[in-house]
Parts: C-alpha cells; structure tokens; sequence
C-alpha cells in the first residue's frame, strides 16, 4: 500500500485509455552494467488521443466544460501532438478549436498537421520569434477578439502545462509506482522528455507525495536547462500553493540535461535519425523525433557515460509521438 499525503485531485473526464502498461525494454548502450530498463507505454494512452498530453486535458477540458466554453485556444510547433491532442477532444465535444502554430504551415499536411485539419481546428501560423516572444499576449489578444464576437473561448497553454494540467501527471506517477510495487520493481531514476515542464513537474510532485527517493531526468528538446530549471519550479510552486498540497520540494533534486536538443526542438540531423531507426529496427518501439527520439538519446549516453549507477533500474517514460513521425520520412531516410 502507497503512504501518500492527503490529496483531492480536481475532476475529470475519462479520455485515456489507463493504465498505460510498464515494459521491460531489450535494448542497452552498456548490458554488462546490469542497469535494466522499463518503458511505460503512455504512447498506448488512445489512437488520436494517444501520447501525455491527453492525460492533462482530462483535467483542462473538465473545467473548460465546466465553465461552458465553445472554443479552446493553444499552441505549439507544427507537429505538436498537444494540439492535435486539443483538435481531437475539442471535435469530440462539439467544440471549435483555434491554434497558433509555431512555424510555416506544410504544402501537403503531414502527420499531427494533417489530423489538425481534419479535426477542423482553426489554424493560424505564427513566427518562432512571435512564439518564444509572445504568444502569451498572442493567445489572448485572439481570446479577447472570440469573446466579441459571442463566443466564450478557453485558453490552454503550450503542452496543456499548469496547476490544472498537472494532475495528469501527478496522477500517473501514483499509477506508476502502484505498478513497480506491484511487480516487485524498485525504480531508482525515471527519465522522460521536456518540452514545456508539465510532465515534469507532475512525476516530481508525485514523488513527493508518496516520499518515493527516485531521481527524475529530465531530457530538454528545447531551451535550456537553466529556462527549464525556472519552469518547473513555478509549476511545483504554483501547483503546491494552488492545491495546498503539503509537501516541500528540494531545488536541487530537479535536474535537467540540455545535452540532446540537437540541431533544436523538433529538428534531427543524422545521430538522431540512426538512433530512432536504430531502436525501432531492433526492440519494435517507436521513438518521435520532436521528444522521446532525443529523450532516449540522452539516457543511452547517460548509461554510456556512467551517470547512472551500475545494476540501477531505469523507467523511461514514452510520451507517444508515433503520429509525427511520418512527417519527418525525408530526415529518416535521405538516400
């Protein structure tokens, strides 16, 4: 039985499919090191809803409802699986749905694009300086404008990554933990992706909750880590004061790697091409390119370099992707 603090997590609707399982993986940069890995396959969360954010939107979409929004308004990267994510709920619900993607839009849409247009999503594209700039300002200026037109829009930020959208993660690291001392597994590091801190900021809340002394990773695909290190801190701290949750988080125990942004977020080049080929070709898993490609990158040469302990047990967290790969197929294969 898990020891947790008192906690009375927000309402939700049930839109994954859960719990996602917990996979030994076959591969290794080191087998003599005993250092085993497991995945947890939050890749298998649904089909047009699969990946994490769908575990944070059944929380963001609750409340949207709640308050009786017609439209969500978010953002993220062409090939954000967050938006396509909110596409697909946002038509599940009847409701409409407006994005500000970061970048030039596809001549022929691809991958999460692709399903963006399908699900009818309102697309608007912006500049990478007007994103990192200010798309705050930018998401409600547009919020601002629905409003006078009679709508009653819900903004929902990059990666569905607040207090509320949290949860998600707070809650599959009890059903994480739930599953290790199930099986008899004692976790000594979780490492996952990092691209907007939610995620993050989630499984390390739960591991406060449940006094659970496993060191989480955290691989960055964009930004770096001091920007990160910021980040999750505010969330932790925002998350802690809104929910009054009686924990203390430690600054130091948050770590972040900058090391495998590569050629930057949701670019690859020739090592991370190899590598997802690479995994896919001899374990059968699938790794995104935009996250867990350069996640798993970075463990690999983490274990390669020694950083994480010998006979040390590893969960890598899949945050899905699978739908973005086929946009990359010209970086996969060049010849």
């Amino acid at each position: 039985m898990i020891k947790t603090v008192k906690l009375k997590p927000p309402p939700r609707f049930q839109l994954a499919t859960l719990p996602t399982p917990v996979e030994a993986f076959s591969l290794s940069p080191a087998p003599k090191s005993g250092i085993e890995i497991y995945i947890k396959r939050d890749d298998l969360t649904g089909s047009e809803l699969s990946g994490n954010k769908i575990r944070k939107l059944e929380f963001i979409l609750y409340d949207a409802i709640s308050q009786k929004a017609d439209t969500l308004i978010t953002c993220g990267g062409v090939q954000s699986n967050h938006c396509r994510a909110t596409a697909a709920v946002a038509s599940r619900s009847g409701l409409a749905c407006e994005l500000f993607l970061k970048g030039k839009p596809l001549r022929v849409p691809d991958g999460n694009y692709l399903l963006d247009k399908l699900f009818k999503a309102n697309i608007h594209h912006i500049t990478v300086k007007e994103y990192e700039t200010e798309i705050d300002e930018i998401l409600n200026r547009r919020a601002e404008y629905l409003l006078g037109q009679g709508q009653q829009p819900y903004i929902i930020p990059e990666g569905a990554s607040n207090p509320l959208g949290m949860w998600g993660y707070v809650m599959a690291g009890i059903e994480l933990k739930r599953q290790l001392d199930k099986a008899g597994i004692r976790a000594d590091y979780i490492v996952c992706a990092v691209g907007s801190g939610g995620t993050y900021a989630g499984l390390y809340i739960a591991s406060l909750i449940l006094r659970w002394p496993v060191k989480i990773i955290g691989m960055a695909v964009c930004r770096d880590s001091e920007f990160f290190l910021s980040r999750v801190g505010g969330l932790v701290e925002s998350f802690i004061e809104t929910y009054n949750v009686k924990v203390t988080p430690e600054p130091a125990d948050i770590l972040i790697e900058d090391s495998y942004i590569g050629p930057g977020y949701a670019q690859i080049g020739k090592k991370e091409a190899d590598f997802i080929k690479g995994v896919a070709g001899y374990s059968g898993i699938i790794l995104d390119p935009a996250y867990i490609g350069k996640a798993m990158l970075g463990l690999f040469d983490y274990i390669a370099l020694g950083k994480i302990k010998r006979k040390s047990n590893v969960v890598f967290i899949h945050t899905g992707g699978l739908l973005s790969l086929f946009a990359y197929k010209n970086k996969l294969f060049t010849d």
